[in-house]
């Protein structure tokens, strides 16, 4: 090897040294940071759980005194394993943080007297709450909303204890408050309730008397006579599903002894047809015989003229018998034809009563609206159709300004018939194609297919201009009465309770900005 391929060699070498040794060192340096990270964190976890700190403990111990990684290895498992389980937990506690939290929050949605500004914030925020998280740090939020929630309920509470003067009077307030609210309730529940005949007309008797102020015994009284009701529509129905299930029972019994008589005596014929049916291969052979054997005409004769007399004699009795299958044929169709026909009348009867329930079953009672359980059948028919055809579709919450003072200042009867004219106004502004439901109390929903949202809340703002323009006298007295409404149009994100929950903000900001407005959320 010459010389100046040794100092080539040489030369490289030096290079591939010093190459590896500036690898080492970064290998070190990152070796270093990474153990430095792992340090940083490990103190970060401390605190959590005993058993993690001691094993953590351990590994920053390894770490600082650069043991060989490999020798790591185990301890690293049995903390990978503890790190699972701790996850599970977490996880655990998540749900159960959630939980408790829901919990926590409905309790406070049945408390009585809840201002309707902060019931809607309580809802928005457990809708919040529902939706799952990664962390439990992400529901400190809602968690710091529901203490601020009971703080204001704890206020209010207070703020009406040191207003009552006397517990007795103040009993009798609470009393008097919770009697409207449930006399108030029971309305909304009657008006969801389709009842026919009789009970339609007690139930009316009912309505009117709890639109009126009445005692805590009319109401009980109320409530009892709206459950016996309510049993005896369902025994009503539950024995008219049973007669007519006993009405189709008999008459597949009838077409069973029909069909039945039917074949016994096809069967019986047919036995006799087939002896006739033997007796004439008989004739006919003896007719064969006879010929064969005849020695004279006049004996052939004599014979053939018998045989043909025993034929015909056995064609008539065939004619006979196929004549009265026939008949019987035509006996059992006739019979099976007027049971079927009846059966048909009482199925079609029956049909037209299920579809008169349905019909009244989606409908509201009071404001012959359709009802919640009719929205939601639409809102998701919409909601499938604008998927599938990608067309604008908007959504509006209404809601009567001031229904509860107009029920407490001028009676129920004067709130049902300003829901009534309400409903009926904003029926009538509709297209074919639009659709209305009466959501609850004093609130509608409205649905727009093919419609964006500026067309929209022109259209909303002529509505709610209308509704302020009617003329209501009650009582010798004028009555203004407007509606606050909320709007959004559908987005590529949306499912049917996310723009709800949109156009229900629209219609809360609408409340807060003075009322009878229209309020657009994009």
């Amino acid at each position: 090897m010459s010389d100046e391929q040794l100092d080539l060699l040489k030369k490289k070498l030096v290079v591939s040294v010093k190459s590896r040794q500036k690898l080492e060192r970064t290998y070190e340096q990152q070796f270093s940071t990474l153990t430095d990270f792992i340090l940083r964190l490990s103190n970060v976890c401390k605190g959590i759980d005993i058993e993690l700190d001691n094993k953590l403990g351990k590994l920053r111990t390894f770490l600082s005194k650069n043991t060989d990684i490999d020798k790591l290895s185990p301890l690293i498992n049995e903390l990978t394993e503890l790190l699972k389980q701790h996850e599970t937990r977490i996880t655990l506690n998540l749900k159960q943080a959630q939980t408790a939290l829901l919990g926590a929050g409905k309790k406070l949605q049945k408390v009585k007297g809840l201002p309707d500004n902060l019931r809607r914030e309580l809802r928005s925020t457990l809708k919040g709450v529902e939706v799952p998280q990664d962390s439990i740090i992400h529901l400190l939020p809602s968690l710091e909303k529901l203490v601020d929630f009971y703080q204001e309920v704890l206020a209010l509470k207070a703020e009406l204890e040191s207003n009552n003067t006397a517990s007795n009077d103040s009993a009798g307030l609470d009393t008097d408050n919770l009697q409207k609210e449930v006399a108030a309730e029971l309305l909304n529940i009657l008006s969801n309730i389709a009842f026919s005949g009789n009970s339609a007309e007690k139930i009316d008797v009912i309505r009117n008397t709890l639109a009126q102020p009445v005692q805590a015994q009319t109401l009980v009284d109320s409530c009892v006579e709206i459950i016996r009701l309510v049993i005896e529509s369902i025994t009503e129905e539950r024995q008219s599903a049973q007669n007519f299930l006993f009405s189709l029972n008999d008459a597949l019994s009838s077409v069973h002894t029909a069909v039945s008589t039917s074949i016994s005596g096809s069967k019986e014929i047919s036995s006799s047809k087939q002896k006739i049916n033997d007796k004439l291969k008989q004739e006919l052979a003896g007719m064969s015989k006879e010929v064969a054997k005849a020695t004279s005409l006049d004996g052939l004769k004599k014979e053939i003229n018998r045989s043909i007399g025993d034929i015909v004699s056995a064609l008539n009795q065939k004619e006979e018998l196929e004549a009265e299958e026939h008949q019987l044929l035509i006996d059992s169709l006739s019979e099976m034809e007027v049971r079927l026909k009846d059966l048909e009348v009482e199925a079609e009867e029956y049909k037209k009563k299920l579809s008169e329930q349905r019909f009244k079953s989606l409908q509201d009672a009071l404001t012959k609206l359709p009802n919640r359980a009719s929205l939601d059948e639409r809102m998701e028919l919409e909601y499938r159709r604008w998927m599938r055809y990608n067309h604008d579709l908007c959504l509006a919450v209404a809601d009567i300004d001031h229904f509860k003072k107009i029920n407490d200042s001028l009676g129920h009867s004067v709130g049902d018939r300003v829901l009534q004219i309400v409903a009926q106004s904003l029926q009538k502004t509709l297209r074919e194609t639009d659709y209305i439901a009466r959501y609850g109390g004093e609130e509608f929903v409205l649905i727009f297919p093919e419609s964006n949202l500026k067309s929209i809340e022109k259209r909303l703002n002529t509505i709610r201009q209308h509704i302020e323009s009617i003329p209501f006298k009650f009582k010798h007295s004028d009555l203004k009465v407007t509606i606050s409404m909320g709007v959004t149009q559908f987005k590529a994100i949306d499912q049917p309770q996310s723009a709800f929950d949109r156009a229900d903000q629209a219609l809360y900001e609408a409340k807060h900005a003075g009322r009878n407005k229209v309020i657009v959320k994009r």
